[in-house]
């Protein structure tokens, strides 16, 4: 086993009242957070210590609909059930079977960081495996009353240790916890 095991982190942003999307996958009510000129609210920072991206289906698809690939050369992983086509993107693999196994072994081959991207289903499989180590959530001042939440009943108690906390003007809160530590 290395010695200093990449770490998996969530980075992803919620509304007040725990959503990551609304009901349809729409995250319109962040775009005017999008390339703030005043910060990337340490985003560029992040994405230098990332070696790899892994997401959800839905997640990717509508990262495609985005248009060009945000995650440039890192290699990219997208959990699916689906048996049908999906368009692929440069340094995208598709990956099926059991969650623990497969991040195990990623884990083993990679030097950088590994960032959860989402979606919901995906970050609660990850969590009731005890997969995350780090949580970096950007709590976006908007109660949407309703959505895809960010935690959707893991079934299971977690505890956290909090690390740093950024209030930005726009009223963005950045959160940082330690999964279990």
């Amino acid at each position: 086993m290395k010695e200093n095991m990449p770490r998996m982190k969530l980075y992803i942003a919620c509304s007040l009242d725990g959503f990551i999307a609304r009901e349809d996958g729409s995250i319109d009510w962040l775009t005017e957070y999008d390339n703030n000129p005043e910060t990337d609210y340490g985003y560029s920072e992040f994405y230098i210590s990332i070696g790899t991206v892994i997401m959800g289906r839905k997640t990717y698809e509508q990262v495609l609909e985005f248009g060009e690939w945000p995650y440039g050369e890192k290699k990219a992983y997208v959990f699916t059930r689906q048996r049908e086509h999906l368009r692929r993107e440069n340094k995208v693999e598709f990956v099926s079977g059991e969650i623990g196994e497969f991040v195990r072994q990623l884990k083993e081959k990679t030097d950088q960081d590994i960032w959860l991207v989402g979606g919901s289903q995906l970050i609660k499989a990850f969590l009731k495996e005890n997969l995350v180590q780090d949580l970096i959530i950007f709590v976006v001042p908007i109660i949407l009353g309703g959505g895809i939440p960010l935690f959707d009943h893991i079934g299971k108690e977690i505890r956290l240790r909090s690390g740093r906390v950024e209030r930005y003007e726009n009223g963005l809160v950045r959160l940082e916890y330690k999964v279990g530590e």
